[in-house]
């Protein structure tokens, strides 16, 4: 039985590609299938911005009896699309899809585009395992747990698979069966010091125990990898790829339980025993009590250079009304931390959250001053199928956009809450930007530029109207705050 996996080519929808990473889920499928002695082939789409005519010819090439499709919940108009395309290149093969977009909204994906045979739900290494064997057999797919399908036209969704509780069992991603080599991706290397091309993904740990109700992640189980399993594949990577960076996928590597450090510290010594610190690390981390110096200066030591901090407010307000289970003092607390311990920090934050007033977003500003984060990103609030968030705001009928290839997070605002309009959403995320990301100088030096150049004149009237609203905007909440 031969098997095609395919990341949907999402540029098709947003006319470019999104894919920095190699397609982690899809690899890890592969592997596990592999080891199962199916016959198996990773197809990047969306990297190799296949359009319809060089995908279908693909199919046709590959001859694949079962065809599944990744996609994210923004990747859904690529993923229907991608199915439509599979189908009338190879009308006998089976149609399978999975990733967040299915396992959040399966029926809305299966009746939507009825050529989907089965939708996997969540972590499906078993299911699909279990699916393929009733599948040969001829035996009813209610019988395999984790997946949902049409049943004479009607929605059938199974008892939930327990997710995989030992990950080391998992074999490491097939990247020998991904189509482009890993080294065609470009990660986050480039514009974070120390994190150097070629760079690797890796997941250290799956599930996140916390409730934040922006986040559209079922997977409350945190499972980990053993210390000497997740350096293991950091060596694989190291002699296959000659990698000479690590970004860990974990929803958060720190800061998330008080028995975390101990398993940080323990990956951070097989680091250091194997001489494996002189790679950059890059992860995500959760600024509560929980860390602690001591934790941070043994990751400085095995090389961790950047953590990317989920602030997302500096009211502890609105940390409260969005179950961030976090304080503003705790959030300085692991900044300053992390400063001492000579590891760089990113800080998140978001703008556009029910109950968040314009003062709010300015102790989200005072905190950005305060705190001096090497690097501070900003995004829109926007409510994702599946998170408590998207179910506030559509039976209270905030959402205005329900076209998911344009929750972006940074152009579009899709929603608005009771005390803030798209609009003023909008200019506050944008004030944000102007202030702390693109700051006061970045348009100084494009209005001087602007004197020399032809095009560059033909815009002074546009910039210096921009950098007027911005400034205004910004003396409006000033004064109505007086």
């Amino acid at each position: 039985m031969k098997i095609l996996l395919i990341n949907s080519p999402v540029w098709l929808i947003s006319g470019k590609s999104i894919a920095e990473s190699p397609p982690l889920g899809l690899l890890y499928l592969a592997s596990v299938l592999e080891k199962n002695k199916y016959q198996v082939k990773v197809i990047d789409a969306d990297i190799l911005k296949l359009d319809k005519q060089s995908l279908s010819h693909r199919i046709k090439l590959e001859n694949p009896d079962i065809i599944g499709i990744g996609s994210t919940t923004l990747g859904l108009p690529a993923l229907f699309k991608t199915v439509d395309i599979c189908k009338k290149a190879q009308l006998r093969a089976k149609i399978i899809t999975g990733g967040a977009g299915t396992s959040i909204e399966p029926e809305n994906v299966l009746i939507t585009n009825k050529n989907i045979d089965v939708a996997f739900i969540n972590e499906a290494e078993e299911s699909i395992i279990n699916w393929l064997s009733v599948l040969k057999n001829g035996q009813s797919f209610k019988k395999v747990k984790g997946i949902a399908f049409l049943d004479n036209g009607k929605f059938f969704k199974t008892e939930a698979q327990l997710p995989p509780q030992n990950l080391d069992d998992i074999p490491f991603p097939a990247y020998h069966l991904l189509e482009p080599a890993h080294n065609d991706y470009h990660g986050v290397s480039g514009e974070w010091e120390g994190i150097d091309i070629p760079n690797a993904v890796i997941m250290g740990s799956r599930g996140c125990p916390h409730r934040c109700i922006f986040c559209s992640n079922k997977t409350r189980q945190p499972r980990r990898r053993s210390p000497k399993n997740i350096v293991d594949e950091i060596e694989f990577n190291k002699k296959n790829f000659n990698i000479n960076s690590v970004q860990f996928y974990d929803n958060e590597f720190i800061g998330m339980t008080a028995d975390q450090n101990q398993w940080v510290k323990l990956i951070c010594k097989e680091i250091i025993d194997r001489k494996l610190n002189k790679l950059g690390y890059l992860i995500q981390g959760r600024c509560n009590k929980f860390v602690d110096l001591e934790t941070l200066k043994m990751m400085r030591r095995a090389g961790f250079r950047w953590i990317w901090w989920g602030v997302e407010s500096g009211s502890d307000k609105v940390l409260k009304i969005i179950k961030k289970d976090i304080t503003v003092s705790e959030i300085k607390r692991a900044f300053k931390l992390a400063k001492q311990a000579n590891i760089k920090s990113l800080m998140f934050i978001m703008v556009g959250f029910p109950g968040e007033t314009k003062e709010d977003v300015m102790l989200s500003a005072k905190l950005v001053k305060e705190v001096k984060p090497d690097r501070a990103h900003f995004h829109i609030v926007t409510p994702l199928p599946g998170s408590e968030l998207w179910d506030w705001a559509c039976e209270n009928g905030k959402i205005d956009e329900f076209d998911y290839s344009k929750y972006d997070m940074r152009l579009t605002v899709t929603y608005h809450t009771d005390t803030l309009s798209r609009d003023e959403i909008k200019k506050l995320y944008e004030m944000l930007l102007f202030r702390f990301s693109n700051g006061y100088w970045y348009f100084i030096k494009f209005f001087i530029k602007s004197l020399f150049s032809k095009d560059g004149i033909k815009k002074i009237p546009t910039r210096i109207n921009k950098i007027y609203k911005h400034f205004s905007y910004l003396l409006n909440i000033y004064i109505d705050k007086l």
